[in-house]
């Protein structure tokens, strides 16, 4: 039996940045109505026996159900398990999927969303990143039909998605030799306090960030690398970058609609595996982009990259697998049926 796990964040694309900056509010019937498209284009490949959804505080995943229940031939269920609208209601659930034996799990929110997901599922299965937060570096901003007529047909031939995954690095954060967490794209170091509101708008405040991937296109602290240095997912290294007074200066994309300039002194490369001990100081930190926890002057941090993240579906490889594969194999569309 063929299944598939689907996290749908209910606090995705909702937070400060619709105040300043201009990123757009994503409401509850926008993310109903897009995994709804996405169902409806799984259901075509008759390749999913059963979607199995984590419960929300808002009921969206009881309201998909209920409105489709009857248009798609595969099972739709939610876990049994309690929800208390926070982080640990995607790793708990993650991990329950995982349990259950899914295929593959879809993370319907932004890249925190994603980061919590593999928190809880580990490597054992590959992620999609289905696009309803705000910078979306991880997810995939493609119509959601295609996206699920694309995972179908890659779950039904010969599951076929062990082809276009990728693994992708992981930036671990230890404080005082004790690993604390982790990012999956930027890991960013603010002067301050105290957290206060999570997202990163203010430029001025910024002291070090560490990138994954930072690629023309995405939105946050990895514009700035794709100004500067763009890396990419594939490529066996990290960037460090020191911000400050000095000789670069770029227009970075901070948030949508939001492009500040910043100031930079600094830029290194790193290997996977480097170890960078950070000055000490009174630091507020972000993960994938969003505030999480403080350290100060007495507490001793240091940075690492590796290569040991989640099993990310790459939608590029995926539709270039599936044009070969009517290229190579079909010869013709496995779509169109003769009469």
């Amino acid at each position: 039996m063929t299944s598939i796990g689907i996290i749908v964040n209910p606090e995705s694309g909702r937070d400060i940045r619709r105040l300043v900056a201009k990123a757009t509010f994503v409401s509850n019937y926008a993310k109903i109505d897009t995994i709804k498209r996405f169902l409806y284009g799984l259901n075509i490949t008759n390749s999913v026996d059963e979607v199995v959804f984590m419960p929300d505080f808002y009921g969206i995943s009881l309201d998909i159900i209920s409105d489709i229940k009857d248009d798609v031939k595969f099972k739709l269920s939610t876990l049994d398990m309690r929800v208390e609208n926070t982080a640990d209601d995607t790793i708990n659930a993650s991990k329950y999927m995982i349990e259950s034996g899914v295929d593959v799990i879809v993370s319907a929110g932004g890249d925190g969303t994603l980061r919590a997901v593999y928190k809880g599922a580990g490597d054992k299965v590959p992620i999609l990143g289905l696009s309803l937060g705000t910078n979306n570096v991880l997810g995939a901003l493609y119509e959601p039909t295609v996206l699920g007529m694309m995972l179908g047909f890659l779950l039904k031939e010969n599951k076929a998605i062990s082809n276009v995954v990728e693994r992708i690095k992981t930036i671990k954060l230890f404080v005082n030799n004790e690993f604390k967490n982790l990012a999956l794209v930027d890991l960013t170091f603010m002067s301050g306090w105290y957290v206060g509101a999570r997202a990163i708008w203010d430029e001025y405040s910024l002291r070090y960030a560490f990138i994954s991937k930072g690629e023309l296109g995405d939105i946050g602290i990895p514009s700035i690398a794709s100004l500067i240095r763009p890396i990419t997912f594939q490529d066996d290294l990290g960037l460090m970058v020191k911000f400050g007074l000095g000789k670069i200066k770029v227009a970075a994309t901070l948030a949508p609609g939001l492009v500040k300039e910043v100031f930079i002194d600094g830029i290194s490369i790193l290997k996977l595996g480097q170890e960078v001990h950070l000055p000490s100081g009174s630091y507020v930190i972000a993960f994938d982009g969003e505030k999480e926890m403080v350290v100060n002057s007495k507490d001793e941090a240091m940075v690492r990259i590796d290569r040991d993240g989640p099993l990310l579906v790459s939608i590029p490889k995926s539709l270039n697998y599936i044009n070969s594969y009517y290229r190579e194999e079909m010869g013709e569309l496995r779509w169109a049926k003769k009469y």
